[in-house]
């Protein structure tokens, strides 16, 4: 685990935290760290911009916030590394900015799973999967397990929906997972496949994903394209005052 989120953190060093996911014995224990079902109070209660602007923004900020957290990060470790760690509920621990929507994770399960060919293969401890699709089967059951009850809470208390935060959910892989080989110098095809073997994953546990998303072409310098990922639902950011992101699907390319 250790050296996954290693090499998580180099894909931006200035900002570490933005994909790492730290095992939680190794992070300042501190009271602004919350398990999974603990987090929507706290998260409700925040006095975030978001809160001024009604359910839906709400709603929106919250799951986009939660969905990268837990499945987005993810994504992004299958799609550059081969690993995966567990994000099951009584794992995933996750600290909260001053608006209330999730700045840092940490997992307190030693599980961890790799590919037959990683160099981790075989050591005490590193569960070895078959091949990419066993790993994205073995992930999302934790992903599930975690989302499903955090999407059903804010629904109970805001009413938002909870397919419109599934589709969320899956921007929060798909976006990540198109976008982080670039970092490695890796392939954004795989990357983007690897994503939408995870959300196949997540749909066989259960999640009612409709909307996935598509990309762009995009000028990356002289000569260059690469593929500039579309959302599939609109995440309201924009709502508070903000401009439309370039991925928003109500952008015209």
């Amino acid at each position: 685990m250790a050296l996954l989120a290693e090499r998580l953190r180099t894909l931006d060093p200035h900002s570490p935290h933005s994909y790492a996911a730290e095992h939680y014995s190794r992070v300042p224990q501190s009271g602004s760290w919350f398990t999974p079902r603990e987090v929507i109070e706290a998260m409700l209660t925040s006095d975030g911009p978001h809160h001024e602007h009604g359910p839906a923004v709400v709603g929106a900020r919250l799951i986009g916030s939660l969905g990268y957290a837990v499945a987005g990060r993810l994504g992004i470790a299958i799609a550059t590394t081969g690993q995966a760690y567990d994000v099951g509920p009584d794992s995933l621990m996750l600290r909260l900015d001053e608006d209330g929507l999730v700045e840092q994770i940490a997992i307190r399960s030693d599980r961890f799973a790799v590919l037959p060919d990683d160099p981790l293969a075989g050591i005490p401890g590193v569960e070895v999967v078959e091949d990419l699709a066993a790993l994205v089967v073995w992930a999302a059951r934790g992903a599930h397990a975690t989302l499903a009850p955090l999407i059903e809470q804010i629904h109970t208390s805001i009413r938002y929906g909870t397919v419109a935060m599934w589709n969320q959910v899956a921007d929060s892989v798909l976006g990540p997972t198109t976008k982080s080989p670039l970092l490695t110098g890796g392939s954004q095809e795989a990357g983007r496949a690897a994503g939408q073997l995870f959300l196949d994953a997540l749909v066989a546990e259960g999640a009612p994903i409709r909307r996935r998303g598509t990309v762009r072409i995009a000028e990356n310098g002289p000569g260059q394209q690469i593929l500039d990922p579309v959302r599939g639902m609109c995440c309201l950011f924009y709502r508070q005052g903000e401009e439309k992101c370039g991925s928003c699907p109500l952008v015209k390319s």
